[in-house]
């Protein structure tokens, strides 16, 4: 007999001809690739997302053509889908990482990586997504995938070609469920309202797709096998008219219930509840709790030589920005103000849309400064574009609050710790602030303030006799700041002596000692002072009198913002700086191109439920010192306040405080050799890592091949491992595509193969299992030497990729693990784990009943 073989018909399908049926199977995915790109459009609205549904769905059905027409199996076939994705993930999706190799090999990175991470990266920013980072890369996984299986499925000759119908279904729920909790604006059709028409539209359109492909499909096939008859000679009957009209009407009432059911569906569905999407799902990413009180290290900015030192600045025109703020915190538990547990930070799209007065502002962080607070204007338009040998990394650790006030980063910064570090510079594109009635237009209501915990304030807040409005709490905030006295210390000693000088060299100051700290306690010490003086002086004394409270900023936000609570209104504590256009405050300057720690301040934003954010400074003066009023004093008819106020201070108790201001600064790493080494070496680890988890696949496939020849091979009884040699050529010739037929005996279906070495070995194996005497070792031995020969002899005729094809090929484990819907063999059918069976399943005669 002739070496010769012939391909396998039937182990992967008939080769792809191209015929009406084939069109009409292309058609309908390529509908699809087009619903689902336009589904997906609101979570990026970016011509790149466009290019990337597209040319990815189409790249994805070329390669399931390929397959078909090449008879791959599932598994090469997905083998390609899978080089092809890791071909164009980098141009299609992050065209950023094509400016030099190392971006290159990032990007490829996050392409691997972000088949798993990256849908988590995408519920974690705000939409519109445009091209941030590798975000596109979840959406090309979607259409590359998704049209690759629904071609690869809709082109198979059989039933199983209806499986494309929820597969090209699933490519148009990714844009509703990664998208906006909002839908659509409703429209009006013929005088009934239809909500949310754009997914209405895309829903009705994959039903109607999927409906005509259906339908369309089944009368491809129905005219292809009539043409077959005819060719025949065979005649038949021509079917009644009606019948082709009952399947036209029907065919059209399934479309037209869908559309009527869908119009009528729409309001009764939105009104069940409110729309919830994946996004609304997503716990905050970045738990900030764990940073200590912003709030509570205030006073460092002013201590030593930090006062003079450049936190940060700024370049550029601020135009109407005139604040740039480092946090906002808008919860208090009573000890300090912090970030509330449940505020969400999310990464922000590094392209804005449009937008008209827009400021741009370069900002650089200066000595002062280090950690995750970002420095920036509210209102930020797009993401802020760092510069500089760590912008990459300060980039991916960008993120941003809900309401957009307050940014953080968490990249690793040199020498330990995360966030900013001195030099870091980065760019922002800023919408300018709102302009309203002010402050005085607001309207109070109920106190939502513990008046059990904060006596203090109440009392003094109902003896100022004012309206629950926000004119009267305006006059509330003067009020508390005029009788507060500015101190940034305890002691007057050479850490307070630089912020002392730059007081009196202003307008003249005495210093006067005051406790850091913002718990209630040291609240309630600010409000009773005030209280008691009031209580001493009358309320109808002079100002100068009625001076008692000392502290700062630290203590006066936290008291303005509980004031605003007990008001009715809405409020939270901002660290910033004030810019030019700010209004002046005597005691912290403004700053122009450097903010230093001088300018660094506290204020309070306050709004009515749901209303804008509104900034009011309440910084308390300095230029009239507190008055020490005894019960029953006799106060003159025209007081006098002495220039000069007693300059010695009393050591009191060490004060308790979250301050960290003797916290060591980070420092810088030991080695620059290291520095570049070890980003270099975690690249390469994580790309080792990734094609490691490619191969891994393949890995468990050889073994699981290996481990089944050698279960064969070296079972206990001659007789099984004579049939084990048989069932493991079987194998071979279903991996290499050897024709061999299912049925008849073992000689028969060797001769089947033109292939000398099976019918020796057919013989060999009947000889061994039918003959009066058992199988010997020999024989055995013999056998696995043909199965071994013929392994060798198939593999020189091979190429090289043939033959890695036929090693990793999936069909001969498949084969045993298909159910047969044939007769039951011995009493039972062939499952996986029959390696040792003596004889292939189909060699076992029929049962007899």
């Amino acid at each position: 007999m002739s070496g010769t073989r012939t391909p396998l018909r039937g182990a992967n399908g008939p080769a792809l001809r191209f015929s009406a049926l084939t069109f009409w199977a292309l058609g309908f995915v390529a509908v699809g690739v087009a619903l689902a790109t336009a589904a997906a459009w609101p979570v990026y609205e970016s011509p790149r997302a466009l290019v990337v549904g597209v040319a990815g769905g189409l790249l994805g059905m070329g390669v399931a053509v390929l397959a078909r027409m090449l008879r791959w199996g599932a598994p090469l076939a997905a083998l390609a889908a899978v080089a092809m994705y890791l071909i164009v993930a980098v141009p299609l999706a992050i065209p950023s990482a094509l400016s030099s190799v190392p971006a290159f090999l990032g990007g490829l990175r996050d392409a691997v990586f972000g088949v798993v991470l990256g849908w988590k990266q995408m519920l974690t920013l705000a939409p519109p997504l445009g091209e941030y980072q590798a975000v596109l890369i979840p959406f090309l996984v979607v259409m590359l995938f998704g049209g690759f299986l629904a071609t690869f499925l809709a082109l198979h000759p059989g039933r199983r070609a209806l499986a494309a119908v929820p597969v090209v279904a699933a490519m148009s729920v990714f844009g509703v469920a990664f998208g906006l909790s909002a839908t659509s604006s409703p429209v009006v059709v013929f005088g009934i309202e239809v909500p949310a028409p754009r997914e209405w539209l895309i829903g009705v359109g994959v039903f109607a797709a999927a409906l005509v492909w259906v339908i369309g499909r089944a009368r491809i096939e129905r005219a292809q096998a009539l043409r077959i008859v005819a060719a025949t000679g065979v005649s038949r009957r021509a079917a009644p008219v009606w019948l082709s009209i009952r399947r036209h009407l029907l065919a059209g009432a399934l479309v037209v219930v869908a559309l009527v059911a869908g119009v009528a569906a729409a309001p009764v569905a939105a009104g069940w509840s409110d729309r919830s999407v994946l996004r609304d799902e997503v716990e905050p990413m970045i738990v900030v709790q764990q940073q200590t009180s912003p709030l509570g290290s205030y006073r460092a900015w002013f201590a030593g030589d930090r006062l003079d030192e450049t936190v940060f600045g700024v370049q550029g025109d601020p135009g109407a920005v005139d604040r740039v703020r480092l946090v906002t915190l808008d919860a208090y538990d009573g000890n300090d103000f912090h970030i509330a547990e449940d505020d969400r930070f999310s990464r922000l799209p590094r392209t804005a849309g449009p937008g008209e007065g827009r400021v741009a502002l370069d900002i650089t962080v200066g000595d002062a400064y280090r950690g995750i607070w970002v420095p920036t204007p509210a209102g930020l338009a797009e993401a802020p574009a760092f510069t500089g040998s760590r912008a990459d990394a300060l980039a991916d650790g960008f993120h941003i609050d809900a309401d957009g006030d307050t940014a953080i980063t968490i990249a690793d910064a040199p020498g330990g710790g995360s966030g900013l570090v001195p030099g870091d510079r980065y760019s922002v594109l800023v919408d300018p602030p709102a302009t309203g009635d002010g402050i005085a237009s607001l309207q109070g209501g109920d106190s939502t303030l513990d008046a059990d915990a904060f006596p203090a304030l109440v009392e003094w807040a109902e003896m100022q006799e004012q309206p629950r409005t926000g004119a009267g709490y305006v006059e509330l905030i003067d009020r508390l700041r005029s009788r507060g006295y500015l101190s940034h210390a305890v002691l007057d000693d050479a850490a307070a002596a630089g912020w002392i000088a730059a007081l009196d060299g202003a307008e003249g100051y005495g210093f006067a000692s005051s406790y850091a700290g913002h718990s209630a306690a040291r609240i309630e010490e600010v409000f009773t002072a005030m209280v008691e003086q009031e209580r001493r002086a009358g309320s109808d004394a002079a100002p100068e009198l009625l001076v008692s409270a000392i502290g700062d900023d630290e203590q006066f936000s936290t008291a303005a913002a509980l004031l605003a609570e007990h008001w009715g209104l809405e409020s939270r504590v901002v660290i910033g700086a004030r810019l030019a256009g700010a209004e002046e405050v005597p005691g912290i300057p403004a700053c122009t191109e450097v903010c230093t720690g001088e300018s660094m301040s506290a204020w309070v934003e306050v709004r009515s439920t749901g209303g804008e954010w509104m900034p009011i400074d309440v910084t308390p003066q300095y230029a009239m010192l507190p008055s020490a009023i005894t019960e029953g004093e006799q106060l003159p008819e025209h007081p006098t306040v002495p220039e000069q106020p007693r300059s010695e201070a009393l050591d009191p108790p060490q004060a308790q405080s979250d301050s960290n201001d003797d916290a060591p600064p980070l420092e810088a790493p030991e080695s620059e050799f290291l520095a570049v080494l070890l980003p270099i070496l975690r690249a390469v680890g994580l790309g080792v890592l990734a094609l490691v988890l490619l191969t891994l696949p393949l890995l468990v496939l050889l073994i699981a091949k290996g481990r089944r020849a050698r279960a064969r091979r070296d079972a206990g009884d001659p007789e099984v491992r004579l049939a084990g040699a048989w069932e493991e050529l079987v194998d071979l010739y279903t991996d290499h595509d050897v024709a061999l037929q299912t049925q008849g005996t073992r000689v028969q279906r060797a001769r089947s193969t033109d292939r000398s070495a099976a019918v020796r070995l057919a013989v060999l194996v009947d000889r061994g299992i039918f003959a009066g005497h058992p199988p010997t070792d020999a024989d055995a031995a013999a056998a696995w030497q043909i199965v071994d020969d013929e392994r060798a002899a198939l593999s020189t005729a091979d190429s090289r990729w043939r033959r890695l094809v036929a090693r990793v090929r999936l069909t001969s484990l498949l084969s045993r693990a298909r159910p047969t819907s044939g007769p039951r063999f011995a009493g039972r059918r062939p499952v996986i784990g029959t390696l040792a069976v003596a004889g292939s399943p189909h060699d076992r005669q029929k049962e007899t009943p």
